[in-house]
């Protein structure tokens, strides 16, 4: 660095004559001449003199020794507090040095100076300003390592964390990318890669390319910082980056910006893979809701169903049993007054009265799922067509009835009379859906319905035959689809409908291990589908076993029936025909008067009864203490299982209500066949 003469440093005259010529080389001249870095300032830090190597290591362009005389130093570098404290002490007199300055020139690298800052004096000692030395250290010292360390530590750790970061002069000068900062871009990194503007647009994806500069600008504007999740594309395909800026500012404006860019790409991905999870997660929530929805009114409704049922069913069984009464009394009546025309025509119509009631009862103990029922292998081909027959003379000339026959449809496993009642319903219905004429199409098919499926149905997997009855009619109107199955409902009018024809099929197809259901559109027709369990065995041809005879007897006969109206009323018939009678209330007096009593020849006994015994458990222990006792079972509320009925075609059923002369019919028939094997029953 260079030394200045005492006499210069603190201003004063020379003291003797040899140093005139010193004195007249003076301060201004010195430095405008020195090959060395120097200035000289006044009092407010304006330029008095500058050497020609100041204006080229202080990268001052544009300005020469002459034009720069006069001009503030806050011109051309900023104007810090600490800076604006070092002039105060200097001017103050005070020397400083550091030795340690680092200068950030505008190609990004760094130069490490020396520089030492003094007053001058006037030749009356008051401080007329400051002198500047400055000098190029071309040895890093200490504090050089040090920040080299820093910066090989900060470049390691972009490129550990992916980090890149960058220095934009805002104001046209280089935008210098770090090494991270070109790798996340797809560019080669060179250190401190100085990155041209049309590159930088280049590199952003044009769809955001809009908002990020925006952005920019309002950073630019307001001088503060801010961050953006933005898009680029490069050689590593399309990107998302985080950016975040902040503006570096000097004397009024701001000047720079820097920042740091991060690839985020796959943080984006997750996010989006998480709200496409979300977003199906909420649609099969809204699935779920609407299925429990849905399976909660199909419970609702089913149990709505169930509990009619209940009340239905037994309503009608304490209604079989007075008919019970009603009914076998009637052929008692009917003989007392044979001889007397206007009392017999009165007998008669209790009869038919009576007849009516029974067949009301039957339907309800359909719907109920309580009806017996002598289910069997049938052929649904054939009995289809023995319907369309009698639906031809039923509904009429104005209804054409088109049954597709397939030739292939198996077996079903249920009662043919009750199956081709359940059609004869629909096809009534259809015919009242239809007044101007239409056309009703039954049809018949195989299905496989799987656990998905049967779930929806309420079915067990399995094979199924589907027998289709569609109508070209007026359709079911929405308000009351979900009604028409209810015992009672009708849509006709007053005294033109029970309201138990849909009831009694829906029970039927239940009881019969089956489902129904129905689609329609209001204007159009309506198709009801009725699917029944198929069978493995062929078709089985109807027994007849019971001969048309009224025929009396003598034996003895075991009467056990719960209701004594009932019970009275049996053992009075059976009398009357002969037969020594022994009536009880329940099973357990049932096994008394078998174990202790006279022989017994029949067992005439009810299904359900009060107590953890019914019929069928009965007549097991009766056959096991009497082995040959023959058995009547009579029902007018049972829960008769298919499987018990249709797997043996000698059991004796007697429905309620029935009258004397099949009493008598069937009694006789039971006697007279041969004894039951043990283990039959």
């Amino acid at each position: 660095m260079t030394t200045f003469a005492t006499g210069l440093q603190s201003g004063n005259a020379p003291s003797d004559p040899a140093s005139s010529d010193l004195s007249a080389w003076s301060l201004k001249d010195f430095i405008e001449t020195t090959p060395s870095c120097m200035a000289m300032f006044d009092t407010q830090m304006r330029y008095l003199a500058v050497s020609p190597r100041f204006l080229i290591d202080n990268e001052i362009e544009g300005e020469t020794q002459q034009s720069i005389v006069g001009r503030s130093v806050f011109d051309f570098r900023s104007a810090t507090d600490k800076a604006r404290e070092t002039n105060h002490r200097v001017l103050s007199g005070e020397t400083i040095t550091k030795s340690d300055f680092c200068f950030r020139r505008s190609d990004g690298t760094v130069t490490w100076m020396r520089w030492h800052m003094q007053p001058w004096r006037q030749p009356d000692r008051s401080v007329g300003g400051a002198v500047l030395a400055m000098e190029i250290v071309t040895a890093p010292n200490e504090s050089a390592e040090r920040l080299a360390a820093s910066e090989s530590l900060l470049r390691l750790s972009q490129e550990a964390g992916h980090i890149g970061s960058y220095d934009w002069d805002i104001g046209g000068g280089p935008n210098l990318w770090s090494d991270e900062q070109c790798r996340l871009h797809g560019i080669e990194p060179s250190g401190a890669r100085s990155i041209s503007i049309d590159e930088w647009r280049n590199l952003m994806h044009p769809d955001d390319l809009p908002v990020i500069e925006q952005r920019l600008a309002d950073i630019i504007e307001t001088g503060g910082s801010g961050e953006l999740e933005h898009r680029i594309r490069g050689p590593n395909g399309v990107r998302w980056i985080y950016s975040r800026g902040q503006i570096v500012r000097e004397p009024g404006k701001p000047t720079r910006l820097i920042g740091i860019n991060m690839d985020i790409t796959e943080r984006r991905k997750l996010e989006d893979d998480l709200r496409e999870l979300t977003r199906t997660l909420e649609q099969r929530v809204e699935q779920e809701v609407a299925a429990r929805e849905a399976a909660q009114i199909k419970l609702a409704h089913a149990q709505k169903i169930r509990s009619i049922g209940e009340f239905t069913g037994g309503v009608a069984h304490d209604f079989n049993n007075l008919l019970t009464v009603i009914t076998g009394s009637i052929d008692t009546l009917a003989e007392g007054v044979a001889d007397r025309p206007q009392l017999a025509a009165i007998v008669q119509m209790i009869g038919s009265a009576a007849d009516r009631g029974a067949k009301l009862t039957s339907n309800l103990l359909a719907f109920a799922r309580k009806q017996p029922l002598r289910p069997r292998s049938t052929d649904v081909e054939a009995l289809i067509a023995t319907t369309s027959d009698l639906l031809t003379s039923v509904l009429g000339r104005q209804i054409e009835i088109n049954y597709i026959k397939r030739g292939y449809v198996g077996t079903v496993f249920v009662d043919p009379d009750q199956l081709s009642s359940a059609l004869v319903n629909l096809g009534i219905n259809a015919r009242d859906a239809m007044p101007n004429g239409g056309r009703l199409t039954i049809d018949a098919d195989t299905v496989a319905i799987d656990q998905d499926e049967a779930a929806l149905r309420d079915l067990s997997a399995g094979g199924y035959v589907a027998i289709s009855i569609t109508d070209t009619g007026t359709g079911i109107d929405k308000a009351i689809q979900s009604k028409i199955y209810e015992p009672f409902f009708s849509t006709k009018g007053i005294g033109e409908g029970t309201g138990l024809g849909l009831s009694m099929v829906y029970g039927f197809v239940k009881q019969s291990g089956g489902h129904i259901d129905f689609e329609t559109v209001e204007g159009k027709g309506t198709t009801f589908r009725l699917y029944l369990p198929t069978s493995e065995h062929p078709p089985s041809l109807a027994s007849d076993n019971l001969r048309k005879r009224l025929p009396r007897g003598h034996e003895t006969i075991l009467c056990v029936e719960d209701d004594a109206i009932v019970r009275d009323f049996v053992t009075q018939q059976l009398q009357a025909l002969g037969y020594q009678t022994i009536a009880v209330s329940n099973a357990t007096e049932a096994l008394e008067e078998v174990r202790s009593g006279p022989p017994i020849d029949l067992v005439f006994t009810d299904i359900v009864m009060p107590g953890s015994m019914d019929g069928w458990k009965l007549a097991e222990l009766i056959l096991q203490m009497r082995p040959g006792t023959r058995v009547i079972y009579t029902t007018g509320y049972s829960d008769v299982s298919s499987e018990r009925l249709g797997s043996d075609a000698g059991i004796l059923l007697l429905e309620k209500p029935y009258r004397l002369s099949r009493l008598a019919e069937v009694v006789r028939h039971a006697i007279d066949s041969p004894a039951p094997i043990p283990g039959d029953q």
